[in-house]
C-alpha cells in the first residue's frame, strides 16, 4: 500500500454562526480562485470555528485578511492513504506507537474512492514526516 504525506499549513478563522456565513467564506475564496483541500467546521455558541487547508496558503490569508476575517495559520499534515476500514486507524496506531500524539483530525473520502485525505495535527511534524516516508508500514 502507499501513501503520501506532506507538511502542510492550515488556516482557522472564526465567524458569527448563522446561515450563510459558511457558503460566504467559501464562495469568497473561490471567486479568488483558492482551492480549498480540505474543512471542517464546528460551533461555539453565537461563534463558529473553522479550520481549512487550501492549495495556496499566503493568498487565502491575503484574501481573507483583506474582507476583515483574522487568520491563525498552523502547520500540520496531510495525508493521503489507501480507502479501506483501517485506513484511519492506522495511521493513529503508527503515530501512537512513536510516541506522537494526534491533537486534532479531519477527512473523508468517497465510498469508491481509492485513497482518503487525512488532515492530522500531531505533537511532533518532523518525527511523524520521518515516520511515514517509511515504505515498511503496513497500514
Amino acid at each position: 500500500m502507499s501513501f503520501k504525506c506532506e507538511r502542510v499549513q492550515q488556516i482557522a478563522v472564526s465567524l458569527e454562526n448563522r446561515p450563510g456565513i459558511l457558503a460566504d467564506l467559501c464562495a469568497h475564496l473561490g471567486d479568488h480562485g483558492i482551492d480549498i483541500r480540505a474543512i471542517t467546521a464546528f460551533e461555539a455558541g453565537d461563534m463558529g470555528s473553522v479550520r481549512m487547508v487550501v492549495d495556496r496558503s499566503q493568498g487565502a490569508i491575503d484574501v481573507l485578511e483583506a474582507a476583515g476575517i483574522k487568520c491563525v495559520l498552523s502547520e500540520c499534515l496531510a495525508i493521503e492513504m489507501p480507502n479501506h476500514p483501517k485506513g484511519f486507524a492506522g495511521i493513529a496506531r503508527v503515530l501512537a506507537v512513536a510516541g506522537i500524539n494526534i491533537d486534532f483530525i479531519y477527512g473523508s473520502s468517497t465510498a469508491d474512492a481509492a485513497n482518503a485525505l487525512g488532515i492530522f495535527g500531531v505533537s511532533d511534524i518532523d518525527k511523524a514526516l520521518d515516520l511515514v516516508w517509511h515504505p515498511h508500514l503496513r497500514i
